[in-house]
């Protein structure tokens, strides 16, 4: 009896022919589950997107429209503008998991822990660590090689420990579980980095906010979530030992381009060309985005 064969989600014992993923036995309804087709991943991904789009053109046309705002209205905008781009993707995703929905306390759990690492931990490493603003700006080459191999290292990283917290729970039972809690990982950093931005600057002006928040927001949203679907493969497939490290180094490399893309590229002084990192930093996020759904329905056809 020892030797029987059961269910990795639910226990029970199951019988040959057997479905097995990951070296993971499951009987035929979780075997199914893994494999759910979301169909609608492209159509809510794409209304997304528009969604978001509108809400940068209207802020960005009120900047055009609207007299000198306070320090306080700044302050004010500012918090809201690091919420808001989080909370319509977390409502997406959430959305596009409605079959079958993660508990809300472990969605939380893990948007959290992605907070909380940065602001205890990862802000140290960078700013007093490595101390990469003092040294970074020497050159662009300097600086785009500290960026990608520091920062976006150190993101990422993040992101991994905070999927890693339910990873080998019985919640993480499907395919896309990787991609959802992945997402929420992103987005519980890119709140704290506009957060910290908002805070270090006192406030901002719609224009400028918006491009950052929006897109730090969609940026870090779809790195966690690639990261999470290289580690939902790793979990229901046969993969290399190497295939983690290698989909991790991969993302962070992508991570800290788009960083050094929003920091260095965009910047004139003090003045941010809006037009400039709306399509530099907002194209690689788009382009992180698509190549996320693409890697979600092949995933399920896969299955």
């Amino acid at each position: 009896m020892s030797n029987e064969i059961v269910c990795c989600i639910c226990d029970k014992p199951v019988s040959p022919p057997y479905h097995i993923l990951g070296k993971r036995a499951y009987c035929a309804a979780h075997y199914a589950t893994v494999n759910r087709q979301h169909g609608g991943a492209w159509r809510a991904g794409l209304i997304e997107l528009i969604v978001l789009a509108l809400f940068s053109g209207a802020l960005l046309f009120l900047s055009n429209v609207m007299g000198e705002i306070s320090q306080t209205g700044r302050l004010v905008l500012g918090i809201i503008l690091s919420v808001v781009p989080s909370a319509l993707w977390l409502s997406y995703f959430y959305a596009n998991d409605r079959l079958e929905p993660e508990p809300k306390k472990f969605v939380m759990l893990v948007f959290f822990v992605a907070l909380v690492l940065y602001e205890l931990l990862g802000r140290r490493i960078v700013e007093e660590w490595f101390r990469v603003s003092e040294w970074a700006s020497y050159t662009s080459w300097v600086s785009l090689l500290a960026h990608m191999l520091i920062i976006g290292m150190v993101f990422q990283a993040i992101q991994y420990i905070a999927i890693r917290t339910l990873y080998s729970s019985r919640e993480f039972d499907e395919r896309m579980d990787g991609i959802v809690y992945g997402t929420v990982a992103g987005l519980g950093l890119a709140t704290i980095l506009n957060l910290r931005y908002v805070i270090g600057n006192d406030g901002v002006a719609i224009g400028p906010g918006v491009v950052t928040t929006v897109t730090n927001a969609l940026a870090q949203a779809s790195f966690g979530g690639l990261l999470g679907y290289v580690m939902s493969q790793a979990k229901f497939e046969h993969k290399p030992t190497l295939w983690v490290p290698f989909g991790f180094a991969i993302v962070a490399l992508l991570n800290g381009l788009f960083v050094w893309l929003m920091r260095e590229v965009s910047i004139v002084g003090l003045d941010v060309l809006f037009f400039r990192t709306f399509v530099l930093g907002l194209a690689l996020a788009v382009v992180a985005f698509l190549l996320l759904q693409v890697l979600m329905r092949r995933a399920m056809k896969m299955g």
